[in-house]
């Protein structure tokens, strides 16, 4: 049986709730440009030990952030990317001083107001930027995400004014987390984490993510996102007040 090589701890219906919440994530950071991320580590935060979360929602979001970057791969905005990425590298490094020195609770606790606090952020547009800006960001949401694991929904307020129309918001997403989740799982690996008992799991939740990265893409230009996105929020916000109520009886 397939499930035989699936970790113990997690049931069928567990199994299934990650597939779809895998396959519906993937399919809004498609047709919304963000978002997506948020749900999923929302959902992986119910069933996943928190000394895998973070590792495994990198390595899952790379996965389908490289297949969706790969069909927006005329449409990204190829400054930006190699300027954030290039900021990034700064971030990864100041948030490795940090890392290991945060307990449980503490973790809990920025990952459930981190997800609360991206998802509420209100739009806003922002005048041109400049290079060095575009770094910032880039180090800025490098040292975040080791931490919170979401950062979509910060480049969508910066791209909203930089970008031509939802396609480039998209694509230049999509390169960017993907890259940016790559290293990220890269540096998992690097200080400890196993990623081979969780390889079955990763390839079926990227899979799934891929089917829903295409049904994404059918949508992108035909859907109205606004009632959508206030029942995102709800679910977004329920997830995280779950998360921080556990920091607080860790504490």
């Amino acid at each position: 049986m397939i499930f035989e090589f699936l970790p113990n701890s997690l049931t069928l219906i567990e199994l299934f709730l990650l597939i779809l919440c895998c396959f519906v994530g993937a399919a809004i950071s498609t047709s919304v440009g963000t978002g997506g991320g948020l749900v999923v580590i929302g959902a992986m935060s119910l069933f996943l030990p928190l000394t895998a979360l973070l590792s495994l929602h990198a390595v899952v979001q790379a996965g389908s952030g490289f297949i969706r970057a790969f069909m927006f791969r005329n449409s990204f905005i190829r400054r930006f990317f190699l300027l954030f990425i290039l900021g990034t590298l700064f971030g990864y490094f100041f948030a490795t001083q940090f890392l290991i020195t945060l307990s449980e609770a503490h973790l809990k606790l920025i990952l459930g107001f981190g997800i609360i606090v991206l998802s509420f952020l209100p739009k806003v547009k922002i005048g041109k930027m400049s290079d060095s800006k575009i770094v910032l960001i880039g180090v800025v949401t490098g040292f975040l995400t080791m931490f919170i694991g979401v950062m979509g929904p910060i480049l969508g307020i910066f791209l909203a004014s930089l970008a031509n129309g939802r396609h480039e918001i998209v694509g230049t997403i999509a390169w960017c987390i993907s890259f940016q989740n790559f290293g990220k799982a890269v540096i998992f690996g690097g200080i400890g984490f196993d990623y081979t008992p969780w390889m079955l799991l990763i390839i079926i939740l990227i899979v799934f993510s891929y089917l829903g990265t295409l049904f994404g893409k059918k949508l992108l230009d035909k859907s109205n996102n606004e009632l959508f996105q206030k029942i995102l929020k709800i679910v977004i916000l329920t997830l995280g007040s779950k998360l921080i109520i556990e920091a607080i009886i860790l504490m």
